[in-house]
């Protein structure tokens, strides 16, 4: 009898087996949006780490609205600090729509991709919702952009700091940077939550999120745009690639060392603009760093920094 049982569990664990590696080896195809109107002129509004709809995060999503955003993206940690388990959960309201009321009700349309702390709840919950939202922009956990004139990569970077990531994303994204650069993009955006380097305190990113970026996406895009460290922080630019940082939308965290090619850092609450320019083919990014204070007696929106980033499209891979 003992036999007979050994044998018909290994029965079924043969096709059972079969079944997790052909989930775990299956490469899912990111969507692609294709977007009919230039990106130069659109006024981007990048956000991250709002999560716990305070005073600050509350001040964010007013100046949004006053820095007349065309869109915004949220790079992570929606919502603190386990993400949230349905769309009926009321931390979803309290800490991530009721923040962006003031954006939502003026129609301007957020994009988002998730942070760590997201990964805590049921992620697929952000996806529920932007199926509900027409506003909210969320097709998968990493997905494909593309307009007249630029093309960007929503990532999911918290899958490529872990052992389970293996060839998941990757595979995506090599084809992706290989059908974009097929399609002549002239500027190109990484959008993350996790930074490649960093002057705040969470420092460098870890062994395979560096391996990931450094061999598929720095020296080959013109911006990676990030939050994760609750700071504000233009860190220069790696491989050709410009890193910034805006990851202050609730809360600030201590600065650390700075990184090798820091231009500015700042710890205070704020958003991060980016506006492109196409002058006769040329693209170039116009970018600045705003504080946003959330105090009545100072002025809401107080800009601490700008610079620029002559895009060159997809850069073919080392």
């Amino acid at each position: 009898m003992g036999r007979r049982l050994r044998t018909l569990v290994l029965l079924l664990l043969i096709p059972l087996s079969a079944l997790v590696l052909t989930w775990w080896w299956h490469v899912p195809h990111g969507p692609w949006l294709i977007h009919n109107q230039p990106l130069a002129g659109q006024k981007i509004c990048v956000i991250g780490d709002g999560g716990w709809g305070n005073d600050a995060s509350q001040a964010i999503g007013r100046a949004l609205v006053t820095l007349q955003c065309d869109q915004v993206r949220y790079l992570g940690d929606l919502v603190y600090p386990s993400g949230i388990q349905s769309v009926d959960d009321p931390l979803l309201k309290a800490r991530f729509l009721d923040p962006l009321k003031p954006a939502l009700d003026a129609g301007i349309p957020v994009y988002l991709v998730l942070g760590n702390h997201d990964w805590k709840g049921n992620a697929r919950a952000w996806l529920t919702l932007a199926r509900q939202n027409p506003l909210i922009h969320f097709p998968h956990y990493y997905y494909f952009e593309q307009w007249p004139d630029a093309c960007a990569f929503s990532l999911e970077t918290t899958w490529l700091e872990k052992w389970y990531y293996l060839r998941r994303q990757g595979n995506w994204l090599d084809s992706a940077l290989n059908n974009a650069r097929q399609h002549h993009c002239r500027f190109s955006l990484g959008f993350a939550h996790h930074p490649l380097v960093s002057s705040g305190s969470h420092g460098e990113a870890g062994p395979n999120l560096q391996l990931s970026l450094n061999d598929r996406l720095f020296g080959r895009l013109d911006l990676y745009l990030s939050g994760h460290e609750h700071i504000l922080s233009d860190e220069g630019s790696y491989q050709g690639t410009r890193q910034l940082i805006s990851g202050s939308a609730s809360i600030n965290n201590d600065l650390g060392l700075p990184s090798q090619e820091q231009r500015f850092t700042r710890a205070t609450h704020g958003v991060l603009t980016l506006v492109l320019h196409d002058d006769n083919g040329t693209m170039t990014a116009d970018y600045r760093f705003y504080s946003v204070l959330g105090n009545p007696r100072e002025p809401l929106i107080t800009l601490l920094w700008q610079g620029d980033k002559v895009g060159q499209g997809i850069r073919p891979a080392p």
